[in-house]
């Protein structure tokens, strides 16, 4: 089962087979490279969606001026330590809705959409610990202690989850499905170059950002709410209202410049990593 899920990852990425050591050892690469390099443009991300009044440049010279360059490492455990996970789990689930759908633009974005809300599980509680860490400082593992002797419980969580489903849902159909058309098109023969690929992938995930951000503004305001304590601001109608009381429609966009620049980073990078990972290792 285990080598069968690692060649699908591999057939989707490369269209060849691959041994699951390789496999294992491309994939930690491509999803630890590309989390290093875009977790402290989300830490300023997070911090312009929460706490509105800086630019996106004032606000990261003020964090490195107040608290030092280690606010930018900040919640960057659970993030990490899942990267290999998360995209193990979105890219099978997306081959594997691809063979039960329509071999159209419309079919392969229903594909990126399930694969985003299966990730979803396990992003919505990784993000609520990134981003209570990145405002209040704390290991993942102490914030976690807070949680089980907190009256809520595990339910603490999954604050922002139904955002959370939506933000994931429509990035991935946006980001996978619309890659995987441009890829088709660009390289029939299903072998495009280093370069196309990075191009293709760094457009789709920029405008997969610009697509879903809306949702991820209003589950940071939720998920950004002190543990044990229920505002107003917890409830997505709470959090959207409070969105536009701060700044009306530019408020849902509040911090995409930073963030549509991580996301081209991410994209990039993560199939740049898996292409010289695999050079490397002497695939194919």
């Amino acid at each position: 089962m285990v080598t069968s899920v690692s060649s699908k990852i591999y057939y989707l990425y490369m269209g060849a087979g691959s041994t699951l050591l390789n496999e294992a050892l491309c994939s930690a690469a491509a999803g630890s490279t590309s989390t290093l390099i875009g977790h402290p443009l989300d830490c300023v991300k997070v911090r312009l969606q929460t706490r509105p009044g800086l630019t996106t440049l004032g606000c990261a010279s003020q964090m490195l001026r107040t608290e030092g360059l280690g606010v930018f490492a900040r919640g960057i455990g659970p993030p990490l330590t899942n990267a290999v996970l998360l995209n193990t789990i979105m890219f099978v689930a997306f081959a594997e809705a691809q063979k039960s759908l329509p071999d159209t633009t419309l079919g392969s974005l229903m594909a990126g959409a399930f694969a985003g809300v299966t990730q979803a599980m396990l992003t919505t509680p990784m993000d609520w610990l990134k981003i209570q860490a990145q405002l209040r400082g704390g290991s993942s593992m102490a914030l976690l202690g807070q949680v089980v002797r907190s009256r809520a419980g595990w339910l603490t969580l999954f604050s922002g989850h139904t955002m959370n489903l939506l933000r994931e849902a429509s990035f991935t159909a946006v980001y996978l499905g619309l890659y995987a058309r441009a890829r088709t098109a660009i390289a029939p023969d299903g072998h495009p170059g280093l370069a196309l690929v990075a191009a293709a992938s760094a457009s789709t995930g920029a405008l997969a950002w610009l697509v879903c951000y809306p949702f991820d503004v209003v589950k940071s305001v939720q998920q950004a709410q002190p543990l044990g304590k229920s505002t107003p601001l917890s409830s997505i109608g709470g959090a959207a209202r409070d969105v536009w009381a701060r700044g009306g429609v530019r408020g849902f966009y509040r911090g995409a410049t930073a963030s549509t620049f991580r996301a081209v980073l991410v994209t990039c990078s993560r199939l740049v990593a898996y292409e010289q990972a695999k050079a490397a290792l002497g695939g194919a």
